[in-house]
C-alpha cells in the first residue's frame, strides 16, 4: 500500500503541472490574437494561422472573407454578430488576407505588417 503523503504529493504536482500548462497556452493565445480596427468600414490585413482553426469575434454584424494571397481563393465564416463569433479551419503557413466590418479580433495568427 501506498503512502498516503506521497500520493498527496503527486496529486499536487500534477495539479500545478496542469495550471503551468494552461497559463503557458492562454498567454500564446493571447499574444497571437490582434484587434482590426481603423475608421475605415472594411477592414483588410494579412493574416497566417498558427494552428488549423482561427476564431474571430467582431463588434458589428458582419460576413468575415479570408483570402489565400497567392491563389485569391476565398473561405466565408458567413455571419457573425457582436455576441457570437465563428472560426473556420485555414491551411498552416499560408497568409491570408481577412476582410470584414468593425473591429475584428482574430486569433492564434501572426499579423503580416506592410
Amino acid at each position: 500500500m501506498k503512502d498516503k503523503s506521497s500520493t498527496n504529493i503527486v496529486v499536487i504536482a500534477l495539479i500545478v503541472a496542469a495550471v503551468a500548462v494552461a497559463a503557458f497556452f492562454f498567454g500564446y493565445v493571447r499574444a497571437h490574437s490582434y484587434t482590426l480596427s481603423g475608421t475605415e468600414a472594411l477592414k483588410s490585413e494579412q493574416i497566417q494561422p498558427i494552428f488549423a482553426t482561427v476564431k474571430v469575434t467582431g463588434t458589428e454584424d458582419t460576413d468575415v472573407v479570408f483570402t489565400d494571397v497567392e491563389t485569391g481563393k476565398e473561405y466565408k465564416i458567413g455571419y457573425i454578430t457582436p455576441g457570437m463569433g465563428g472560426s473556420i479551419k485555414l491551411e498552416r503557413g499560408k497568409w491570408y488576407r481577412v476582410e470584414g466590418g468593425g473591429k475584428l479580433t482574430v486569433w492564434p495568427v501572426r499579423l503580416r505588417v506592410e
